[in-house]
């Protein structure tokens, strides 16, 4: 893994998630550490993200945090990094973790999670880096999502590693070959101005591809910080959307994404039928602190150890 320096690493903030995705998140911060490798992360102390920045300072890793300003949960701004970068916005936050990576890694979480490894995948295919997204498929995690992955149209699978365990990850990026791309990774397309925009037109998505999926995540995302409250939903008219349902669904299973995120969206395979569900859809707040992210890592992370 010698060409892999800094690894930015993308995982659930909630504290609901089992032990076994808690022990994951642990064991890769301490690996990281072991490597003598750089860890760039989200840079708050709830749920896998302080347990992931733990392990890794437990075992002398440098560790980065990148965080904006004006996040509803800045209070939860990990108080030990050896950096804490904060930046304006959620994109800039997102556009600087991928930047400064040499690798993506995906620990299992929700929709910031795969908003964030659609991303890699969608600029990949843009040609425009030669960065890979490693998922590690803790218990089979990530297999509804790469099912789905695998029948888009603009999936370039050469961008994604798959690793089943964390140990398995780092034997996966040695054997890695990069993409002879030279791509021109300043201008990263992106969607939040189109989300956020000033308008109440519901997001409907018909088309199932990498870019209409990073769309979509992106959206839902953004309405679970409240960031927006446009209608959303998925017109399944040929069950293309069948397999990132499913996963949306254990997301929700394993308290990656709280209950009430299935009712940020609608689905139907009648357009119709799909609008009528947009124009009953409710607006749904979720209070991060209380339902998601649980109390703080850094002063109840070995937690970890008592559970298991």
């Amino acid at each position: 893994m010698s060409q892999f320096h800094t690894l930015t690493v993308y995982l659930g903030s909630s504290g609901r998630a089992r032990p076994v995705f808690k022990e994951a998140a642990e064991k890769l911060g301490a690996l990281i550490g072991a490597h003598g490798k750089h860890l760039i992360y989200g840079g708050m102390d709830a749920g896998l993200m302080g347990i992931l920045a733990n392990g890794a300072l437990d075992a002398g890793a440098q560790v980065t945090g990148i965080i904006p300003k004006k996040l509803q949960d800045s209070e939860r701004i990990h108080p030990g990094l050896g950096e804490t970068i904060l930046v304006g916005d959620l994109w800039e936050r997102k556009r600087k973790m991928f930047m400064d990576a040499d690798v993506v890694v995906g620990l299992p979480g929700g929709f910031g999670t795969v908003d964030e490894s659609l991303e890699v995948l969608y600029w990949g295919y843009l040609g425009l880096h030669s960065k890979p997204l490693a998922l590690v498929n803790i218990e089979g995690y990530w297999d509804p999502l790469i099912d789905y992955f695998e029948k888009l149209p603009d999936f370039e699978p050469r961008y994604l590693i798959v690793a089943e365990t964390v140990e398995h990850l780092f034997d996966e990026l040695e054997s890695w070959d990069a993409p002879d791309i030279q791509g021109a990774d300043n201008d990263l397309p992106h969607f939040e101005d189109e989300i956020l925009c000033d308008t109440d037109e519901p997001i409907i998505i018909r088309e199932a591809t990498i870019e209409q999926t990073y769309l979509v995540i992106s959206a839902l995302g953004l309405k679970q910080l409240d960031k927006h409250n446009r209608h959303m939903g998925l017109l399944n008219d040929k069950g293309q959307f069948d397999h990132l349902i499913k996963w949306i669904k254990q997301a929700e299973k394993e308290h990656f994404i709280t209950e009430k995120c299935l009712k940020l969206f609608s689905v139907d395979s009648d357009e119709n039928a799909l609008k009528k569900k947009l124009d009953a859809q409710k607006h749904i707040h979720i209070n991060l602190h209380e339902e998601k992210w649980g109390p703080s890592e850094t002063k109840t992370h070995l937690e970890i150890h008592e559970e298991g």
